[in-house]
């Protein structure tokens, strides 16, 4: 992958959910540009192993286990952040899971799991780190989306709500920050080549058509190396939204211009999925 934008040499970048494909690969294109960086996920042993595959690049890199979804966690976070790099140049709300379950059988515990990592981890660092970016020169956030969220999808109904939350949240934060020059950007791709959707894929209401989704991601989607790269340059240039993936643009535009035509396609594939 070629390097991005010289921008972020000897900047510090924080990228919460850093031991999934994307934000391993986002850790990994920064590194080569010579940034350094807060690893945040929850899983303390990803992380030293993340860390230690970065060990090569001459770079500051500090590791933080952290449930994001918990505020006062991530006040905790902001803490040792500061403590270790002493400012913050960008923030990558990177982490999210996903439930391949109908909205019918999702648990309010379902609900809960979705919005905290996916809506209120992104809500909770912008807030927290918002004072650290303020004190930095043309300062950054880049918030992790969807496709999912231009169009509520079936079987995917907390996970496209909490991405249409965030894309509201973003658009909103982003006029509020202009006047600080702190860019927002939303970034929403279709399906990358990640272990994403195998997280939870054991507790889908339909097996047979979640590994067909699954078969379908891999197949046709995006390396997570090619996404990373795309998603660094358009935050270099400040870029607002990203779509990624020849799913996401189609998505994009046919629920602009089709939605009742969507809606009807989607409510057939559903139906059939499950008789």
């Amino acid at each position: 992958m070629p390097n991005v934008h010289g921008k972020y040499s000897d900047q510090v970048a924080l990228i919460t959910g850093a031991c999934g494909g994307l934000g391993s690969a986002l850790a990994t294109a920064l590194a080569k540009s010579g940034c350094h960086l807060a690893l945040v996920d929850i899983n303390n042993e990803k992380l030293e192993s993340l860390a230690q595959d970065l060990k090569s690049y001459p770079i500051n890199v500090s590791t933080h286990s952290c449930n994001i979804g918990d505020l006062e966690a991530v006040k905790a976070l902001a803490l040792a952040v500061s403590k270790h790099h002493g400012r913050l140049n960008l923030l990558i709300n990177n982490a999210g899971i996903t439930l391949q379950k109908s909205a019918a059988n999702h648990s309010p515990a379902d609900w809960q799991r979705v919005f905290n990592v996916n809506w209120w981890g992104t809500v909770n660092c912008c807030s927290v780190f918002l004072p650290f970016l303020k004190q930095s020169d043309n300062a950054q956030i880049v918030n992790l989306s969807s496709m999912a969220a231009y169009y509520g999808l079936p079987s995917q109904a907390s996970y496209s709500s909490s991405k249409a939350a965030v894309l509201a949240y973003s658009e909103a934060l982003r006029a509020e920050l202009a006047v600080d020059d702190i860019g927002v950007t939303t970034v929403h791709p279709g399906a990358i080549k990640t272990e994403m959707m195998t997280t939870t894929l054991q507790e889908s209401d339909n097996m047979e058509q979640a590994r067909k989704n699954y078969a379908l991601a891999t197949r046709w989607g995006v390396e997570a190396d090619v996404v990373a790269d795309k998603i660094l340059r358009a935050a270099s240039k400040k870029r607002k939204q990203l779509r990624v993936g020849l799913d996401a643009h189609i998505l994009y535009y046919v629920a602009r211009t089709m939605p009742n035509i969507l809606g009807s396609v989607l409510a057939k594939t559903f139906k059939k999925s499950v008789s």
